[in-house]
């Protein structure tokens, strides 16, 4: 069964900047990237991806761009011939873009003043549309007589009083939970009339983060662990990484979800490198660490194709990443401290020169004689302390634009 086709409803799209914007580009991909026939209807725009058209009406436009004229005569209370016409004109031409549309979302326009003639025929079209017709689902942003500033005498008179009704067909979505108090509010219906489908954002765009990095995160569902530790190393015993296994171990012990990120395979022409691997896979094992120790020198991103961790997804890794854990018993230098500092990473590591030269009193730091368990109370105090942490893991788990459409947007297609 194929899915139902989209029409999005905006007074613009990109290259026209503004949050609205933003989103309706973001939700237009999604339906894309799930094959679903979507298309914008606009009063002003231009394409942005080769599979999602973009039909423009520039009566759609900000009624001010449109007709400033008749944009005063709203503003004062008046209705005019000329709101009639550009009504009917927008309601004809709407309704034919509109033809054959299983699902059209209008953003705003029933909600938000800024085009009343195009609310207006928008409003006609749903009264006039029969249940075998388009269902719609008015995404609400915002909403003009929420805002006392615009709570004047011609609330009740039309058109303005399309802007505080609910109407019979539609389906709402609140962007938040305090806008679907206000809308309730508004429009005297009861709050689980309305649907709340929050914004979100696109971390692999935001931080031009490599495919792979994310099928990393999600294929080990590291997004929803509470800590996941990084240890950037080659497969060598004075990197001391079975003290990192232990810690790991001993974290989850304590009731924190915890895994650890190993980067570099064992060294194909150093004996003591593979034995070494063996028995690091060994331990985990005996710990039934398995699935949170992960080498991802063994991790597949194709089919029969290993990764190799190159600088661009070794600074992903730093960047998805909660903590920096560097329990080596000897170091030169201590390279990874410094990229810990530039992806603003949490580090825990081995109190040892030249690691001490390095990090100052700015990390939390092991003293290499005391036991994973005592290790392990230490980072979860530390870690306690990175407010910024929780924040992250709450806006990885619901704020993802993938989530969101996975949990809320796809299901309430499904039901309307």
């Amino acid at each position: 069964m194929s899915n139902p086709s989209v029409a999005i409803l905006h007074y613009s799209c990109y290259p026209v900047i503004g949050g609205v914007e933003v989103i309706i580009e973001a939700h237009a991909r999604l339906f894309a990237d799930h094959d679903y026939p979507v298309k914008l209807i606009v009063g002003e725009g231009e394409p942005f991806h080769s599979h999602i058209p973009v039909k423009v009406i520039p009566e759609m436009r900000s009624l001010h761009r449109v007709d400033p004229q008749l944009n005063r005569e709203l503003e004062e209370g008046r209705i005019s011939q000329k709101f009639e016409t550009l009504r009917d004109s927008i309601y004809e031409k709407l309704k034919e873009e509109l033809s054959g549309v299983d699902i059209f979302i209008p953003h705003n326009i029933l909600t938000m003043h800024f085009n009343l003639p195009l609310t207006a025929a928008l409003s006609k079209i749903i009264k006039d549309f029969s249940t075998r017709d388009a269902k719609c689902i008015s995404w609400c942003h915002d909403a003009t007589f929420k805002d006392p500033h615009y709570a004047s005498q011609w609330r009740e008179k039309y058109p303005w009083h399309l802007l505080s009704s609910a109407l019979p067909k539609v389906n709402y979505v609140a962007i938040s939970q305090m806008r679907r108090r206000q809308l309730s509010q508004l429009f005297k219906v009861k709050q689980d009339r309305i649907n709340v489908i929050p914004d979100g954002i696109d971390p692999k765009s935001f931080l031009n983060l490599s495919p792979v990095s994310l099928s990393i995160f999600d294929r080990f569902g590291l997004f929803e662990e509470d800590l996941v530790m990084f240890y950037p190393t080659r497969i060598v015993r004075r990197k001391n990484i079975e003290l990192a296994i232990q810690i790991t171990k001993s974290i989850n012990e304590k009731g924190h979800r915890a895994s650890l990120l190993i980067t570099s395979p064992p060294d194909p022409h150093n004996e003591d490198s593979i034995r070494y691997y063996q028995s690091l896979k060994r331990l985990a094992g005996e710990l039934n660490m398995e699935k949170k120790i992960i080498f991802l020198c063994e991790y597949e991103y194709e089919e029969g194709k290993k990764i190799r961790v190159d600088d661009h997804l070794l600074r992903d890794l730093y960047l998805l990443s909660d903590l920096l854990l560097f329990p080596t018993r000897g170091e030169g230098f201590g390279i990874p401290i410094l990229e810990s500092a530039v992806a603003h990473l949490p580090v825990v590591c081995s109190r040892i020169e030249p690691l001490t030269e390095v990090a100052g009193e700015e990390v939390l730091y092991l003293d290499l004689d005391d036991k994973p368990q005592k290790m392990a109370e230490a980072i979860i105090g530390y870690m306690g302390g990175h407010k910024s942490l929780s924040l992250f893991k709450r806006v990885m788990r619901n704020y993802i634009w993938e989530a969101i459409f996975a949990q809320k947007i796809e299901p309430l297609l499904q039901i309307i």
